[in-house]
This record gives structure tokens, sequence and C-alpha cells, in this order.
């Protein structure tokens, strides 16, 4: 099979570094995703340990359509039986960007017709109930002409752990914490700091990354349904996670926040994770003694002040943030932002800055080694 691990702009190495981790072969990599081949074991760990990824895919075709007729053609030809019995259900999501055909219904309902008519001649009938209980997710995306087809074997994104069950308002995705902690370097033997922790998910993740723990084990996933899936390699898999794990991984992990209602959240969250053993506390950044920290590794994602009469506070506090930082001793801070202008307020330019998206906002990863 030809798959594809989709993930946010700026994270395509690190879903190439982690597929190749995983022994498998990638064909390219492209903006917003990294093409590998595979077979269901393949998809199968790609789904549970990937964790920078969004979603695990599988082609079915790609072609280039002007009009409607050639689309509903190209579809057509698609061997979709191979995949799809009579009675399952597969909806149909399109995304079009500078294209001819731009009207995103227009191309579901199409593609929708053109899977029904190849099914109902394939599987000899004219009844398409689509009440097996198995479903299979239809991407369409097109991109200046040229669209993918492909089917979503994730089902929820992978962001989604399983652990995360209350969240603070606008919490950072899982993926994009996981990044920033394999983007810093971090090891385990190295304390991190998490100064405005929130929901704790930058403490969990560094966590699992410690444990070599499978951050899809605690969820469920599409393919898990599908009758042509070979159960053994599920089964395989599994047991993978079970002989990978580190248990006796002692955790310097701390994480403080202002909010003693997202702390609390942070631990239930931790708990959930298997972790009761991060260090989470109730202070404002401004009361601790930052000359107490060293040999330690900084990541957070502090407040942007997005709205205009939040921005003055901010600022205040990215000054107020730099001070403290420079009594500590040795330590390196890994710090992302929607304000580009960070280091002029924080005191010091960083020793690299790269972009990254968090949800639909642009943001730079600030690093000072």
């Amino acid at each position: 099979m030809e798959l594809i691990a989709t993930c946010a702009f700026g994270l395509e190495k690190l879903v190439y570094d982690e597929l190749k981790k995983l022994g498998l072969w990638v064909i390219k990599t492209e903006d917003g995703r990294v093409i590998f081949e595979g077979d269901d074991l393949a998809l199968i760990r790609a789904n549970l340990w990937l964790r920078c990824a969004d979603r695990i895919q599988i082609k079915i075709g790609e072609f280039k359509a002007l009009t409607f007729d050639e689309l509903f053609d190209q579809v057509n030809a698609l061997p979709w039986e191979k995949y799809i019995s009579k009675n399952d259900a597969f909806p149909v999501d399109a995304v079009s960007v500078k294209s001819a055909l731009h009207s995103e219904p227009a191309i579901q309902s199409i593609v929708k017709k053109s899977i029904v008519k190849r099914l109902q001649l394939k599987h000899t009938t004219e009844i398409l109930s689509e009440n097996s209980g198995i479903e299979y997710q239809i991407m369409v995306k097109s991109n200046k002409d040229q669209f993918i087809v492909t089917i979503d074997s994730s089902g929820d994104s992978l962001h989604k752990r399983g652990y995360r069950m209350k969240t603070k308002e606008a919490p950072m995705k899982e993926t994009l914490a996981a990044a920033l902690i394999q983007l810093s370097g971090w090891t385990p033997d190295r304390a991190l700091i998490d100064p405005f922790c929130g929901s704790g998910t930058i403490g969990i993740e560094a966590a699992l990354i410690a444990h070599n723990a499978a951050p899809g084990s605690r969820r469920t996933f599409a393919f898990q349904k599908w009758p042509w899936i070979d159960q053994e390699q599920i089964k395989k898999a599994y047991q993978e996670i079970r002989d990978s794990f580190k248990p006796d991984i002692k955790l310097k992990i701390s994480g403080f926040d202002i909010d003693p209602e997202a702390l609390e959240i942070a631990q239930k969250n931790a708990n959930n994770a298997g972790f009761k053993n991060i260090n989470f506390k109730h202070s404002d950044f401004n009361d601790l003694d930052f000359s107490q920290f060293e040999n330690c590794t900084f990541i957070c994602n502090p407040p942007y002040g997005e709205r205009l009469e939040d921005l003055a506070h901010v600022e205040k506090m990215y000054r107020e943030f730099g001070k403290k930082i420079a009594e500590t001793k040795n330590c390196s801070l890994f710090l992302i932002t929607a304000n580009e202008n960070f280091p002029h307020f924080f005191g010091r330019p960083a020793n690299k800055n790269r972009k990254l998206f968090n949800g639909g906002i642009r943001c730079y990863l600030f690093s000072y080694l």
C-alpha cells in the first residue's frame, strides 16, 4: 500500500524521521505530508507510534481533473471494492485549493456518486445500505487541479491520544507538544521545566517519550473495524508496545502555572496517561527562584496576547521572563509564540528561530541554547 502521514506545516522532517525509526520505506516528503509504503502492520504501527503526524491515510489514486466529468471518470476507475463492502459506510470530505473545480460540496457529491456506481457494479447490487457499522472516510484534496483521493485509517486525529479528558481554553495539540520536545533534543536524564504548563500537555508528552510509550496505545482507530486488516498484525503491534515500554525511568519533569484549575486538569490528564510522578505545582513564574535551575531544558507555550488589550501585558511578561531565565545556570529555552518580536522583549536574540503552526496560528519556536 501507498500510505500518507499528514502533519502540520513545518513538522514534515520530524514525521519523516519517525517513519524511518519505525523501519518504514519513505517515498517522498511534501508540504504537510510524508508518503511511505507498507503493509497492514506498517499502517497499524504508524497510527500507534507517530507522535507528530495528524492522520494516516491510504492513497487510492492521484490524477488531474478540470471538469466534473473527468473527476467522475477518474474516481470511478479506482478499485474501491478492494476496501469497501456493499453495506459499509463511506462518507466523503473534500478540500479544494486553487483549482478549476472549487466547489467542495459539488466535489463531494460527484465523488460519492462515482464510488456508488463502481460499488454497485462490482458488488452486483443496486442497494448500498451503509449500515454494517464499518466506515471508510474518503478524503479528496485538490491543489491546482491535481487530486489526491485517500481513505483515512485513523478516525479521530492522532493528536487525540486518549488521556486528555478536560482542557483549558485553546490548549496546545499533543502533536505540536511532542514536536517541541523532539526539536529541543531533550533527553530524560535532563530536567524539563514548563513554567506555563496549563493542562500539562508538554510534560505528559515528554513522559511518553521518556518511557518509550506509544502515543496511540490508549485510543481506538478506524482501521480496527476493517475486516480486511489482519487481526494478528494488530496483536503483534500491541505486543511490540508492551515490549518497548521502559517502566524504570525516573522522570525529572516539572510544570508550573498560576491557574489552580489548569493544574488540577493537568494532574488528571497525567494520571489518565499513567504518569503520577510529574511534578505539577501552583506558582506564577515570577515567584519561582530561577537561580535553583541548573542544567535544565525549559519548553513552554506562554500566552500569545492575540487580543490588542492583552498585548501590553504579554510583552511585559516576556521582559520579566527574560530576566528570570538569565538567573539560571547552563539551561536551554525553547519557547513558542505568535509574537515574532519576542526576542526584543526577552532581551536577547535567539540562537534559532523556526516557523510552526499552532492550530491555524503561525508561530515561532525561539531556541536559546
